[in-house]
């Protein structure tokens, strides 16, 4: 086995780990039988970029990226069923889930009729876009953060086994010499890391106390 097919492998294997890091948020959710301060945004998104990353697999031919992301969408619909049954109010969930199928079908369609020598490039510009703003998503709320110096917000289980996943799969890009993979996974270690510092430089409340 080289040494691509054994990083590629092992990125795959680690991305399959990273699926597990909502089961946290799961938990808590069915401890309080309650959504309260849980955004269900992780999980659609989750389901939806799967299935892109599903279809981007198939365009660049990738074993390595199909079987994985198949796996997340299964986990991703499990942990958006969790919310579903503890949520007090399911129409805004389901009209974030509506619009997140109709984008996801309109750029499935899309890769069906684009140019086949133009759609692997463009394709993979839209996935990167799409895949650093739900990396990203959580700074959003970065002014409340520093404002209220709480970072309990930000999930650290998701974040910090997506720094070191988005490392391997930027080692894997870089031996594959794939522009997109290299870009998305530097944007993404760095937006990981940039969580990282606020959540250790804002803790959470009661940790403060302790200190």
């Amino acid at each position: 086995m080289s040494l691509t097919d054994t990083v590629g492998k092992c990125a795959a294997i680690a991305t399959i780990g990273t699926f597990f890091a909502p089961v946290l948020i799961c938990r808590d959710i069915i401890k309080n039988k309650s959504t309260k301060n849980v955004d269900p945004t992780p999980f659609i998104g989750g389901m939806a970029m799967s299935i892109l990353m599903i279809k981007n697999g198939l365009l660049m031919n990738d074993p390595n990226i199909i079987p994985v992301n198949i796996f997340g969408f299964i986990l991703n619909l499990i942990y958006f069923l969790v919310f579903y049954f503890y949520t007090a109010d399911s129409k805004p969930l389901f009209s974030m889930l509506t619009k997140a199928t109709l984008f996801t079908g309109v750029l499935w369609g899309y890769s069906t009729i684009e140019d086949e020598k133009l759609i692997e490039y463009r394709f993979g510009v839209i996935l990167t876009v799409l895949m650093l703003t739900l990396i990203g998503s959580p700074l959003f709320s970065l002014n409340d953060i520093i404002k209220n110096k709480d970072a309990s917000m930000l999930p650290l289980p998701m974040i910090a086994s997506g720094a070191f996943v988005g490392f391997l799969w930027l080692i894997y890009g870089l031996l594959i010499d794939n522009i997109f993979i290299k870009v998305q996974n530097v944007v993404a270690v760095v937006l990981c890391l940039i969580q990282l510092g606020l959540i250790f430089k804002y803790p959470k409340p009661d940790s403060k106390k302790r200190d």
